[in-house]
């Protein structure tokens, strides 16, 4: 009799792990909704440099809507200047909820090489992005501000071992 229930014990111990390990593998990240703006960035031919404010993004949960506005043109020099954005993610995520915004700063210096920064926030929060360049000469860049809408969701049809 020992030997059967810890048998059963063990068959359903693994049967949770095979169902676990399965379930890990078949959620995928669905976008729900996303939105960017942009603009370009001027690098003159001096060592100026600043602190520039190019915009803001939010995301709304409950409403699965998302906002990016920036300035459409920021104009510096050819030495380091910081770019930033202020975020914010508001109502409806269910504590624990399947939902995750994300929201990306990035800058390109007239050669075309980035600079990102990422965030996520999957409750109601805010804060900001920032993003350092040092172009290599002058000419024009430009900037890239995106809100996006991320939800966790099972998709048993992905094949599991690939």
């Amino acid at each position: 009799m020992n030997g059967k229930i810890l048998c059963s014990i063990v068959l359903v111990l693994v049967l949770a792990g095979a169902l676990a390990y399965v379930t890990s593998y078949a959620r995928e990240d669905v976008i729900v909704n996303t939105t960017d703006s942009g603009g370009r960035v001027v690098f003159h031919d001096n060592d100026s440099h600043g602190t520039f404010h190019l915009g803001v993004a939010s995301a709304d949960f409950k409403k699965n809507a998302v906002f990016s506005s920036s300035f459409s043109s920021i104009e510096t020099g050819t030495g380091t200047s910081t770019f930033t954005a202020v975020w914010k993610s508001s109502r409806g995520n269910t504590f624990g909820g399947a939902k995750t915004a994300v929201f990306t700063l990035t800058v390109w210096d007239p050669a075309g090489v980035p600079d990102s920064t990422t965030r996520e926030s999957r409750s109601v929060s805010s804060g900001a992005l920032s993003v350092s360049c040092s172009p290599h000469g002058s000419g024009e860049g430009r900037f890239l501000l995106t809100s996006t809408i991320y939800e966790s969701r099972l998709n048993f049809s992905t094949p599991l071992f690939t």
